[in-house]
């Protein structure tokens, strides 16, 4: 490690705030300690219990037809599918130590986002997370990034293995996320660290003495105590960050911000990240896989069907209209002599108002792949190309796909007489349905629907288990 770097290195560790995993720190603390002399006894911090041996990332044999058929800095699947990783300690910028230490940097992950997003031959995008967060700076720029980019382009992530803190506010901002059956999600928390060690400067026979201008200016002096006035302003920035981190978490999730923060800041594994909000499937990275491509089939169907509705014949319906509102507004012309003089020029026709045809299309587009969306979270795919053709409106779709819902889940009310009541998500939905129907006197359908708009991630996990496969006994 170049000496000149360990400066650079310490100020990017000590007295910021950080979104990472505090064992995670522990591990960096026990590798660079050494190199900032210090000893073993001064890089146990408190409440962070041992440190951890890091996982190294295994790698994989490189497929030699996939080499030859793309030179993207990411996989590409011969079905379109960008792989992008997100791995290692993840920190704002790139630099020659980041391959070295594991570390991976937002920036190279905003370009092979970007690229990915950009090329009309990627189809669908999916993160494949392996993570224990890092740093804060361009952290939530990258975040809202990927967040805006699901209208563009299916955008999936799976936690394989871990997703915490900065890394979950990446993985939870695509539009669906997978965690695998030992996999973990959440840390939704901001933690920082400040290095005292006056103690061993005193026994080593040191005095630092720090001239400055401005009373703030030396509060995080590594030589010194903490003072109380510096430790209420870091706690201040960790409060502020902590609000933004939250924030973003619960607009990616659609949960309410009371729910994020009542997890404190816990690690939610497998089945109980599902529970929580956090993921919305256990799976594998194929099972992921396989589900962005379907999103990416189905937008490409919708593309298709949209663009073929908007086919508009020129002079057709818009001339027409053009007529009758120029025939409505126009004020009463006067009567006057036919007669042209031969001096005379007649006046030009008024222009009339030109269609624009492309913004029509691409307005199209845009609720025709909502549908298609919509329709596929509601398990009726094979609804998509009829709720097209009825020119519902999107609200119109929702509220039918919600009515459609309701109906199914009140005849599996009734046959639960006879084949036992239904568990999971579906079973407590329906628990729901029905104090609310009884609560306000409202048919059990119109309770459902109420139900699932009250707690969507109930619906979410109605949905998950589902589409889960189904054993064979």
């Amino acid at each position: 490690m170049k000496a000149n770097y360990l400066p650079h290195l310490a100020g990017r560790v000590f007295g910021v705030p950080l979104l990472i995993q505090p064992q995670k720190l522990s591990v960096i603390l026990q590798a660079i300690g050494p190199r900032l002399g210090l000893r073993q006894a001064e890089i146990e911090i408190e409440g962070l219990g041992a440190p951890v041996v890091a996982r190294m990332p295994v790698d994989e044999e490189d497929d030699p037809d996939e080499m030859a058929r793309s030179q993207k800095p990411y996989l590409v699947t011969p079905e379109g599918i960008a792989v992008i990783a997100v791995s290692g300690t993840l920190v704002k910028k790139a630099s020659w130590l980041d391959a070295a230490s594991g570390m991976q940097s937002y920036e190279s992950i905003r370009a092979d986002f970007q690229d990915a997003v950009r090329d009309p031959r990627i189809q669908g995008i999916l993160l494949d997370v392996d993570s224990p967060g890092g740093e804060v700076g361009g952290l939530f720029d990258l975040a809202d990034e990927i967040y805006h980019a699901r209208a563009e382009k299916p955008c999936m992530a799976i936690a394989d293995d871990d997703a915490f803190s900065a890394a979950y506010a990446i993985a939870s901002s695509a539009q669906r996320l997978f965690v695998t059956r030992t996999g973990g999600v959440g840390s939704v928390g901001v933690i920082a660290l400040h290095l005292d060690q006056s103690g061993f400067d005193e026994k080593a026979g040191r005095k630092y003495t720090a001239i400055y201008a401005g009373a703030r200016k030396n509060d995080f002096n590594p030589h010194e105590p903490l003072s109380g006035s510096a430790k209420d302003e870091l706690q201040a920035e960790i409060d502020r960050l902590y609000d933004m981190f939250v924030g973003t978490v619960a607009r990616n999730r659609e949960m309410k911000p009371a729910l994020v923060r009542n997890t404190e800041a816990g690690l939610c594994y497998a089945e109980k990240a599902i529970s929580a909000g956090f993921a919305d499937q256990v799976g594998t990275f194929d099972d992921a896989l396989t589900a962005v491509l379907e999103a990416a089939t189905a937008r490409k169907q919708v593309r298709v069907a949209a663009s073929a509705a908007t086919q508009i014949p020129k002079g057709e319906t818009t001339m027409s209209q053009q007529v009758e509102t120029k025939t409505a507004d126009a004020p009463a012309v006067p009567t006057v002599s036919t007669e042209v003089k031969p001096t005379e020029t007649p006046a030009p026709a008024a222009a009339l108002p030109v269609v624009d045809a492309a913004a029509i299309e691409t307005r199209l587009r845009a609720e025709y792949e909502e549908i298609a969306v919509l329709c596929t979270l509601s398990g009726h795919p094979e609804l998509v190309a009829e709720l097209i053709a009825s020119k519902k409106t999107v609200a119109q779709v929702r509220e039918h796909l919600l009515s459609l819902k309701a109906q199914e889940s009140q005849r599996t009310a009734v046959q639960s007489h006879v084949q036992g009541s239904p568990t999971g998500a579906e079973g407590q939905l329906n628990a729901a349905a029905q104090q609310l129907a009884a609560s306000r006197n409202i048919p059990f359908a119109q309770a459902y629907v109420e139900a699932m708009k009250l707690h969507p991630e109930l619906y979410q996990q109605y949905l998950a288990e589902k589409s889960a496969p189904v054993r064979a006994n």
